[in-house]
């Protein structure tokens, strides 16, 4: 009976949209009134159908084995609504299941339980995230993740049919984050992932955005707000490429996106984590490839031993090599021609290429003839070309077909952080930036729908029978 008077509730619409449109004779219009009339129907029609499976007692034996597992038992059917398709609430009952009470000894009451300490365990079972479903809040997570501010994103979903405000678009991007990032290094990968036999190249490279942080004391007389401070913080950004046989960056197969606002050692930790998930070990041989940040070097030979990496390779970017030898280029003396400055600069570069770091210490001592040029050129060459003189033997890479540039990665920070996170006038609290980092590196590195999809998988999992 429902079905029927919806279809004719559509059918009504349809034939007041024709109309209308005979006098407005603007497609755009119709188009508008028909598709914003059927999500409505559409929405008071399914609300319903999901609150009669929800408090089928059929499901009820699946939903206590997954609650079960996480701590919790059921309560009652309690109201609640949901979003599904425009964003609108809409109420249904639904199981409410809670922490388990441990037993305590009689005595003085204890205070009432927390707030947020049960869930609609139901809810997520069909694919609910944080009350809202999971297609809703891919579309409304991806404009705020693409979009250069929430209020855009507001403004942008809106014209889709989608009419949230800024609070609510910020509380579901983060339900999405809440619900990936536990199992965050095995939510974004799939079974296509399989790196067998291949050459993987990770690479490194730290970003720049500024953090909101709120003011100490009192307020100061006069204002209305407490002031903050927005210090400019490093996040770390990593990716993970596969590598064809001649060399270059696979195109058939995704890469691996993340970034941390944690420390150089909380990267890596996370480094860990995802190349474990990976099957890290089954790979052929693995490449690192940074710029000459020291903090990383001393840290991914400890990684490769701790995984069991049993070939791995560690590349300077030749990039930033040769940036690094263009500094030590400008200290030639200004009164040779630019004839023989071009010159002695290819010279060094294929010295530089070859890994003949020896005779290329030899040539800067001999054309630098000013002593304080020469002494720093040759403190630089000596704490950059020395130091790291095993991780710059281009020809000899590039003869075993192995990466030696990490352009992926600075590719990465301008389009996960620089372009929505550096934003001018952006400042970011750290509860809302290491989820935006996240979710960004998820989307941008074209693994959203894999995340979205394990989102689901993994509470199915729980209500499986072992």
């Amino acid at each position: 009976m429902q079905l029927s008077s919806t279809l004719s509730a559509i059918r009504t619409l349809l034939s007041d949209a024709v109309a209308d449109f005979q006098n407005h004779r603007n497609v755009n219009a119709l188009c508008e009134q028909v598709r914003n009339g059927i999500l409505l129907h559409v929405e008071a029609f399914l609300a319903p159908v999901i609150e009669k499976l929800l408090c089928d007692p059929q499901l009820m034996p699946e939903l206590k084995i997954g609650a079960g597992k996480m701590g919790l038992r059921f309560n009652a059917y309690r109201p609640s609504s949901i979003r599904l398709l425009t964003g609108n609430a809409l109420k249904v009952r639904s199981p409410y299941f809670s922490k388990t009470r441990t037993r305590r000894r009689p005595g003085r009451k204890t205070k009432k339980r927390n707030k947020g300490t049960g869930r609609h365990f139901g809810l997520d079972y069909l694919g609910f995230i944080g009350r809202c479903s999971a297609l809703l809040g891919s579309v409304v997570s991806q404009a705020a993740l693409l979009c250069p501010s929430f209020e855009i994103a507001r403004q942008t979903l809106k014209s889709h049919a989608i009419d949230l405000n800024v609070k609510t678009i910020r509380r579901i991007t983060l339900n999405v984050a809440r619900e990936a990032m536990p199992h965050r290094g095995r939510v974004s990968i799939c079974d296509s992932d399989a790196i067998e036999g291949k050459t993987v190249l990770i690479c490194i490279d730290g970003g720049r955005l500024r953090e909101r942080r709120n003011k100490r004391g009192r307020k100061p007389e006069g204002q209305k707000r407490q002031g903050y401070h927005a210090d400019w913080k490093e996040p770390i950004q990593f990716v993970i490429h596969i590598v064809d046989p001649d060399g270059s960056i696979s195109k058939e197969h995704l890469p691996l996106y993340d970034a941390t606002m944690g420390d150089v050692d909380a990267a890596f930790k996370l480094l860990e984590t995802y190349l474990s998930h990976l099957g890290i070990l089954k790979a052929a041989r693995v490449v690192f490839c940074c710029d000459g940040a020291r903090s990383y070097w001393k840290r991914t030979g400890n990684l490769a031993q701790k995984l069991g990496i049993p070939v791995h390779y560690e590349v300077i970017d030749y990039t930033h090599a040769k940036q690094n030898l263009h500094e030590i280029i400008d200290k030639l003396p200004k009164t040779i021609s630019s004839k023989e400055n071009n010159r002695i600069a290819d010279t060094w570069k294929n010295l530089l290429w070859e890994g003949k770091l020896t005779d290329l210490a030899k040539e800067i001592a001999k054309h630098i003839v000013y002593p304080k040029r020469r002494k720093e050129a040759l403190s630089k060459f000596n704490n950059y070309f020395t130091r790291n003189r095993s991780r710059m033997k281009y020809a000899a890479f590039r003869d075993l077909k192995i990466p030696i540039g990490s352009g992926c990665v600075e590719s990465a920070i301008r389009r996960v952080i620089n372009l929505r996170m550096k934003s001018p006038g952006i400042f970011w609290k750290p509860e809302t930036s290491e989820p935006m980092l996240f979710l960004r590196s998820q989307l941008l590195s074209g693994r959203w729908n894999i995340m979205m999809s394990n989102i689901f998988e993994q509470f199915r999992s729980l209500c499986a029978c072992h």
